[in-house]
C-alpha cells in the first residue's frame, strides 16, 4: 500500500528518526570534509581543491540544517531544501578549475543559469502547500543533479577523467532519490538530504584521487626532466661526458670491433672569442658548432661534450678518412654561419683516431686528444689522425679546416 502524501500524515514516528539519522549522517560528513581538508593542508592545493572542500563543508552543513528543519516544519524548511542544492555545483566549479585545459560540454555561465532557474522553482515549490512532499521541489533536484552528471559525463572521457565520471554516475542516479521519495510519502527534505549525502563521500574520494595522480604525475614528470638535465649539457642539448661514454660504449658493444672513428674537436682561440666579443657570443660559438655536429651525423652515430670549448663524435663503421671528410663538412657550415650570429670566423682542430680492436671509449678519447693537441701544436685550424697507442702515438699528416680565425 502507498503511503499518503500529505506532509500531516508523515509527521508522527518517522520524522524524529528521520532527522536523528540526518544529525547522525551530518556528523560523518562533517568527519569526511574535516578529513578531506586535513589532507589537503598536507598536499599541493591546485586550483578547484578549494571548491571541493566548500562543498564537503557546505554539503555537511545542509544535512545538519534539514535535521533541524524537518521536525519543525517552519521556515527553516524552503531554506533547508536551498541548501542542499549548491554542493554539486560547487563540485562542477572545481572540476571545471582542475581541468581548465578540457573544455566541458557547457560553459561555466550556463552553472549560473541553472543554479538562478533551481532556486526559482524552489521557491515556487515553497509556496506550494505541503512543500516537503511536492513534486516540483524533487523534480527540481532531479534536473539539477542530471544537469551536473550530464556537463561531467559528456566531457573529454579519457583516463584522467575515470573519477569524474564515477562521480557524474553517482551524482545522477542520486538526483532521482527525491522523486522516488514522493512516489513513497517520504519528505523530499530528507530524500534530497540522503542523496546528498551519497554524493559527497564520492566527492571527496574523487578529490584525493584527483590530487594524487596528479601530484604524482608531476612527480614522475619532474624526475624525467632531472634525468634528462643530468644527461644533457643544457647550452648546446649535446650529451654530457658521462652520457656521450655510456652511449659510445653502447655503440661499441653492437658493432664490429675496430670499425669506428673518434673525433676531438676544440673551436680554436675560443677565449678570445668571449674577451672581444663577449660570453653570450661564445655561447653562441658553442651552439653554433654543437648544430653543424648534429646536421652532419647520421642517425646512429653519437656526439657529445667534453665541457668548455671541446666537443667529441663517435662516427660508427667509418674509417678515419671518412672521418676527416665529416670534419671539414662541419668546420665549413660553422665557418658559414657565423657571420649571420655576428661571430667572427670561427676554425676547429680535430685529432681523429680509429678505435681500436677490445678499446674502450676513455682510451680513444685519450688518443683523440693527444691527436688534437698535435694539431694545435702544428698552427690549429687542421686535423691530425693518430695511430699506435698511446705511449707511442703515430700522427699523420695535418690536413687544413677551413680558414684561420682571425
Amino acid at each position: 500500500m502507498r503511503l499518503p502524501l500529505a506532509f500531516d500524515m508523515l509527521l508522527p514516528p518517522p520524522l524524529p528518526l528521520i532527522a536523528a539519522a540526518l544529525a547522525a549522517t551530518a556528523a560523518l560528513l562533517a568527519l569526511v570534509a574535516l578529513a578531506t581538508t586535513a589532507f589537503g593542508l598536507r598536499q599541493r592545493r591546485y586550483e578547484g581543491w578549494y571548491w571541493w572542500t566548500a562543498a564537503l563543508w557546505q554539503g555537511a552543513a545542509a544535512v545538519a540544517l534539514a535535521a533541524v528543519a524537518l521536525p519543525e516544519r517552519g521556515a527553516l524548511v524552503p531554506l533547508a531544501v536551498a541548501a542542499l542544492l549548491p554542493a554539486p555545483l560547487l563540485a562542477l566549479q572545481g572540476l571545471r578549475r582542475f581541468h581548465p585545459r578540457q573544455v566541458l560540454v557547457w560553459p561555466a555561465r550556463a552553472d549560473a543559469g541553472v543554479a538562478l532557474l533551481a532556486a526559482v522553482l524552489l521557491g515556487l515549490a515553497a509556496a506550494m502547500p505541503q512543500p516537503l512532499a511536492h513534486p516540483l521541489a524533487a523534480a527540481t533536484v532531479l534536473g539539477l543533479h542530471a544537469y551536473v552528471a550530464a556537463v561531467l559525463l559528456l566531457g573529454p572521457g579519457g583516463r584522467d577523467f575515470v573519477p569524474v565520471q564515477v562521480l557524474a554516475l553517482t551524482v545522477g542516479l542520486s538526483g532521482g532519490v527525491p522523486l522516488t521519495a514522493v512516489l513513497l510519502g517520504v519528505p523530499v527534505l530528507a530524500a534530497q538530504a540522503a542523496a546528498l549525502a551519497l554524493v559527497l563521500p564520492v566527492l571527496a574520494f574523487v578529490g584525493v584521487a584527483l590530487v594524487c595522480e596528479r601530484t604524482e604525475r608531476r612527480l614522475r614528470d619532474s624526475r624525467r626532466r632531472l634525468h634528462v638535465l643530468a644527461q644533457l649539457d643544457p647550452l648546446t642539448q649535446l650529451p654530457n661526458r658521462r652520457h656521450f661514454e655510456a652511449l659510445a660504449e653502447s655503440a661499441l658493444a653492437q658493432d664490429k670491433p675496430g670499425t669506428a672513428a673518434l673525433l676531438h674537436i676544440d673551436v680554436d682561440h675560443f677565449k678570445r672569442i668571449n674577451d672581444l666579443y663577449g660570453h653570450a657570443a661564445g655561447d653562441r660559438a658553442l651552439q653554433l658548432v654543437s648544430q653543424a655536429m648534429l646536421e652532419a651525423l647520421r642517425a646512429h652515430d653519437v656526439p657529445g661534450r667534453q665541457g668548455g670549448d671541446e666537443f667529441v663524435l663517435l662516427l660508427r663503421c667509418t674509417t678515419p678518412a671518412q672521418a676527416l671528410g665529416v670534419a671539414q663538412r662541419i668546420t665549413a657550415e660553422v665557418q658559414r654561419r657565423a657571420p649571420l650570429l655576428q661571430l667572427p670566423t670561427v676554425s676547429l682542430s680535430v685529432g681523429v683516431v680509429q678505435v681500436a680492436f677490445g678499446e674502450g671509449v676513455a682510451a680513444a678519447l685519450r688518443r683523440a686528444d693527444q691527436a688534437l693537441y698535435e694539431a694545435k701544436r702544428q698552427g690549429r685550424s687542421c686535423a691530425v689522425t693518430a695511430e699506435g697507442g698511446e705511449d707511442r702515438p703515430v700522427f699523420g699528416a695535418s690536413r687544413p679546416m677551413g680558414l684561420q680565425a682571425a
